[in-house]
């Protein structure tokens, strides 16, 4: 097997761990008040009662047994946020064309909060790449409607493109999954195998056109990573840059670039409907999204992933913050979410609230490192 020597920082590190298993938990049975986490049984009596799970919530804030009177858990008893209060009509962010992974987070999201009465309607507003799309939701003021996906692309463009915008100004509510990455081609491309396609790449990769997200974004990080087992630097690539997976599909499925790089759920319609064909997944093992072997299966050594996430405006009060990350914090429980993570063979790699906020200043960092080391920054 081929061995990477690829820069393992953090967000590397957790995506291994995180992509080894797409098992998703079960809600076990009636969990007692000094066990119990959002969405967990608990007793008709004890909801009658209005018993206090104390600091098992978001923060350190308090569940109530109550009857949750929306969504699936509608007329049980559960542990549950006796003040949350739903979301009327949001606007989400994306910073990527239609059909982009943030657009398409973005959409999932909301369809399993309305599913879960948890939202009563939204849009989502397109903008090309990060800095216009952070720009445009900093420039919004009060707007308690107003969200914004993030993920591990954002801070590369940002700072590919000169930004001095950051993804650590915000209001930080939720990292809600990591999604594997695909690499495609059109179903009449010479190649065959992703050994194949490094073969190539290793004798010109000026020659071998190369499509994916923002330059210096998770795509284009996977791309580089890869190129290193076989001795090529990120510099010496062909590597296209696109606004997210819309607009790069028609190019990879008319031969305009010889391979697509994006994630899996991105291109998984286009192979099932035998438009294109998967040279290799991230994944540590085979996924039922998409049909394609994994790296590990050809030989390369190397798994990978990209998370994704929400922001909220910096001008929110505290109190419409929390309530915000307990809505998010409450989605999480549900059988929407949970279903559809397993539909998009999403990894459920989930952090809230402080938890987020912590970590996300730490990944913002590391991201920002290995694109240095790869030279795609200075």
């Amino acid at each position: 097997m081929r061995k990477t020597s690829f820069i393992r920082f953090a967000v590397a590190a957790t995506a291994v761990a995180v992509l080894a298993s797409t098992a998703l938990p079960a809600n076990a049975a009636v969990k007692p008040a000094n066990k119990a986490v959002i969405g967990d049984d608990c007793t008709a009596a004890s909801a009658k009662a209005g018993k206090i799970a104390k600091g098992r919530g978001i923060n350190g804030t308090d569940l109530t047994c109550m009857i949750v009177t929306t969504g699936s858990f509608k007329s049980q008893a559960k542990w549950w946020y006796k003040d949350l209060k739903p979301f009327g009509s949001v606007e989400w962010v994306a910073s990527s064309a239609i059909g982009g992974g943030y657009g398409t987070t973005a959409i999932a999201i909301a369809e399993a909060m309305k599913t879960e009465e948890l939202l009563k309607d939204y849009t989502v507003t397109y903008k090309t790449n990060a800095p216009l799309g952070l720009g445009y939701f900093y420039d919004q003021k009060n707007r308690k409607d107003l969200l914004l996906i993030t993920g591990f692309a954002m801070p590369g463009g940002l700072a590919t493109n000169g930004s001095k915008l950051s993804i650590t100004s915000s209001n930080p509510i939720a990292g809600i999954m990591r999604e594997a990455e695909a690499f495609v081609v059109p179903t009449s491309s010479k190649y065959k195998t992703i050994n194949d396609l490094l073969a190539d790449i290793k004798a010109n990769p000026k020659t071998v056109a190369i499509g994916g997200g923002n330059y210096g974004g998770v795509d284009h990080v996977t791309v580089a990573t890869l190129a290193q087992t076989v001795g090529v630097k990120a510099t010496d690539l062909n590597y296209n840059p696109y606004s997210g997976a819309g607009p790069l599909i028609p190019d990879v499925i008319g031969g305009r670039v010889a391979v697509g790089v994006a994630g899996t759920s991105e291109f998984a319609s286009y192979v099932a409907a035998g438009k294109m064909r998967v040279l290799a997944v991230t994944s540590p093992k085979p996924l039922s999204v998409i049909k394609g072997k994994t790296l590990l299966q050809q030989g390369v050594d190397l798994t990978f992933g990209n998370w994704r996430g929400i922001l909220a405006p910096s001008d929110l009060t505290p109190a419409e913050l929390l309530n915000q990350v307990k809505v998010i914090d409450a989605l999480h429980s549900t059988p929407s979410w949970k279903s559809t993570l397993v539909a998009k063979s999403w990894i459920d790699e989930y952090r809230a609230g402080d938890s987020f906020t912590k970590w996300l200043k730490v990944e913002n960092q590391a991201i920002l490192d290995v694109l240095t080391a790869f030279k795609l920054i200075k």
